[in-house]
């Protein structure tokens, strides 16, 4: 249904969260093309299918980041965690 605000956004991070976009205009259109946009919109956000596949989505992640969610764990749980082989 379209003009439907994203499910996750009262409680996203780049929405509430200060220090996860520095570029306020960044933030402000991607609330724009992906939070406020309905839901075909927001379907195509990548911290949207985070948080669902997931059940969280982690800081780095971006509505247009190129990574699947698989990948995304891999990334977070490589920063979170380090290289478990050094």
């Amino acid at each position: 249904m379209p003009g439907k605000d994203c499910p996750n956004y009262i409680n996203c991070q780049l929405i509430n969260k200060e220090d996860v976009l520095q570029d306020k205009s960044q933030q402000r259109q991607y609330i724009r093309d992906f939070c406020l946009g309905g839901d075909e919109a927001w379907g195509r956000c990548k911290r949207y299918l985070t948080k669902q596949e997931l059940n969280f989505c982690p800081d780095f992640v971006l509505p247009d980041s190129p990574w699947s969610p698989d990948d995304i764990l891999d990334i977070f749980e490589e920063r979170e965690m380090g290289d478990p082989s050094e």
